[in-house]
């Protein structure tokens, strides 16, 4: 399986780390050992989606900040073609780690059998969102009865997700047909143009949506699902590898520091977030900054929508899984817990 690095020449563009990032990754090091002279331990990403999206501000800012050296790890992120190569990758140990849905996870774990654990969950909500217009506004699951929805691909994360809103309100998925329309910015023509009734987008489309077209709408699955959360998933096998796991620790902790981060910055309008990224990024978002505060601000409601920030909740997971079984994606009588290794993101002791 082929994946293309989004990252090169890294070494000069660490040049420009803090002294703090470097003490702390001596310490780091010292502490470990086995590391080379390239400065920490090769840890391997894999991203379903551009990473140049602010749904990975938290991942981008450990890096800018120095934080996964400051930890003794040398990350490098390389794109998929969505998640289920991605699984496959992980599985057969060609990348440590990756970030995909707990649907997704829960479809292949559960249905396929994939040995697949998740360990973190960065974003509680779902970040899917559905688009309408004022003229024929849909605000709630059982309107979706009936009106042609215009989803990215066919199957997949967005359709599942339209699934579970329906079912909510008791609406078969039958009942509500829909039409591949991409992710083209050109897609809200066919909504006012009435070739589609809604359409399914990402969080920070929505945003900018919702700041240049006054006329759309936005429905938010998460007022009537729990699935949808986005969790970082490792293979059964390397999480029972001793030096593995203490490498996702190790990830695990920066992001999180880069989480909060990233929430204490929202009181200076996230400049300094903003600042960070763009200085290595080019993230499309980062153009329009009130666009970018806006959707950094939904980001950071989501991480702190859970006990902790990465921590997964047992009831919410299962709530998700009771949901996809409610839908005929899974079978019943399963333990979604067995998918699960919370032990990595848990509270220290004390």
């Amino acid at each position: 399986m082929t994946t293309t690095s989004t990252r090169s020449a890294r070494g000069a563009r660490r040049v420009g780390r803090t002294c703090a990032a470097v003490l702390a990754a001596c310490a780091v090091l010292a502490a470990c050992g086995g590391n080379d002279e390239s400065g920490g331990e090769p840890v391997t990403f894999l991203n379903v989606l551009p990473l140049e999206s602010l749904s990975f501000a938290p991942e981008m800012i450990a890096d800018t900040r120095g934080l996964f050296e400051a930890r003794g790890l040398d990350v490098t992120f390389e794109a998929t073609q969505g998640s289920a190569p991605a699984i496959q990758t992980v599985l057969a140990g060609g990348a440590e780690l990756t970030r995909i849905g707990d649907i997704e996870t829960m479809i292949a774990a559960g249905e396929r059998n994939a040995p697949l654990l998740a360990f973190g969950e960065p974003i509680h909500t779902g970040t899917i969102r559905m688009i309408s217009t004022e003229a024929a506004p849909i605000t709630r699951a059982e309107q979706f009865r009936g009106q042609l929805v215009g989803t990215p691909s066919e199957g997949g994360t967005s359709s599942i997700t339209l699934d579970l809103v329906a079912g909510s309100a008791g609406v078969a998925p039958e009942e509500v047909p829909r039409q591949v329309v991409g992710l083209s910015p050109g897609v809200f023509d066919l909504l006012t143009s009435g070739r589609v009734d809604a359409y399914i987008v990402s969080l920070d489309t929505s945003v900018l949506l919702d700041r240049t077209r006054p006329e759309a709408v936005v429905y938010d699955p998460n007022q009537d699902v729990d699935a949808g959360s986005q969790v970082y998933v490792t293979s059964a096998a390397q999480m029972a590898d001793p030096q593995t796991r203490d490498q996702l620790e190790r990830y695990a902790a920066a992001v999180e520091e880069a989480m909060q981060f990233i929430i204490d910055d929202e009181a200076n309008g996230f400049a300094e977030t903003m600042e960070l990224i763009g200085s290595e990024y080019e993230v499309p978002a980062l153009g329009d900054p009130e666009v970018a505060t806006a959707a950094l601000s939904a980001y950071a409601d989501s991480y702190t929508a859970g006990d902790t920030l990465l921590g997964i909740s047992p009831e919410r997971w299962q709530a998700a899984y009771d949901e996809i079984v409610g839908i005929g994606q899974l079978p019943p009588g399963l333990d979604p817990g067995s998918w699960l290794d919370t032990s990595v993101t848990a509270p220290p002791a004390g």
